[in-house]
């Protein structure tokens, strides 16, 4: 039975339960569990199951399984490295009689195969982040999450341009790891709290609202950083050009 299906069986039994959160625990949110179940007398877990059973109908396999399946996006990870070490095979077969230092070009090729997976990685999450901010109908939450994605695109692109500066690769893996998948999360939980209209909700929905300002400041902060070594390097080149050129007489 696959894990979506297994998701809404678990929320629809939650429910009969009064809201004890089972759906939490089967998808690893243990913590989270455990608060269904302190403070499922409030009977706000009980419209957040609700809200958990009708966004698990509703969601595609595939946005599932990248939100909350992450055996799936390690079997994705997987398969990419199986095809690219296949294409690594045949490269090799056909360079068979070239004078090619064949140790370091695989360890290029590794190299250039674990930005592939992140860059890859990156993009899908910036794709559903933007696909997200088309169903918010408060604006002022909208414009925030556009502003969001746009420095994460900015992020992205710095790591596929910049081969020289290792900043932006290791930080956007780093964010990968917990940062992105988290604010997708708050943002389809925005979308679907905004839909019961409950005023026992609007503190939660100002809580993610002011996560999500605290994700634009982290990642404005990514690119300062990233521009910052732009600069060294650039100074760098420039007073190496100058240092060359009057060593050879010319200034």
């Amino acid at each position: 039975m696959k894990k979506r299906i297994k998701a809404i069986i678990c929320s629809a039994i939650s429910l009969i339960f009064g809201g004890i959160g089972i759906q939490k625990f089967y998808l690893g949110q243990t913590k989270r569990g455990i608060l269904y179940v302190l403070f499922c007398w409030t009977g706000i877990p009980y419209l957040l199951c609700i809200i958990d059973l009708v966004r698990f109908i509703f969601m595609s396999e595939e946005d599932f399984n990248i939100t909350y399946n992450k055996k799936y996006i390690e079997t994705i990870d997987y398969e990419n490295n199986n095809e690219s070490y296949s294409n690594k095979f045949d490269d090799a077969i056909d360079a068979e009689y070239t004078y090619v230092d064949d140790e370091k070009e695989n360890h290029d090729n590794q190299e250039n195969t674990e930005e592939n997976i992140i860059i890859n990685k990156a993009l899908e999450y910036y794709k559903l982040i933007n696909e997200a901010s088309i169903s918010i109908k408060d604006y002022n939450f909208s414009s925030k999450v556009k502003h969001l994605n746009s420095l994460f695109k900015s992020i992205i692109d710095k790591s596929c341009g910049l081969k020289k500066n290792e900043r932006p690769k290791k930080e956007l893996d780093r964010m990968l790891q917990y940062n992105i998948p988290t604010t997708l999360k708050l943002i389809n939980s925005y979308i679907d709290l905004s839909l019961s209209n409950t005023s026992d909700l609007n503190n939660i929905k100002a809580d993610i609202t002011e996560s999500i300002e605290s994700v634009i400041i982290y990642l404005n902060k990514v690119l300062e950083n990233i521009q910052k070594d732009d600069i060294m390097d650039i100074t760098s080149d420039i007073d190496v050009l100058k240092a060359e050129l009057k060593k050879d007489g010319y200034v």
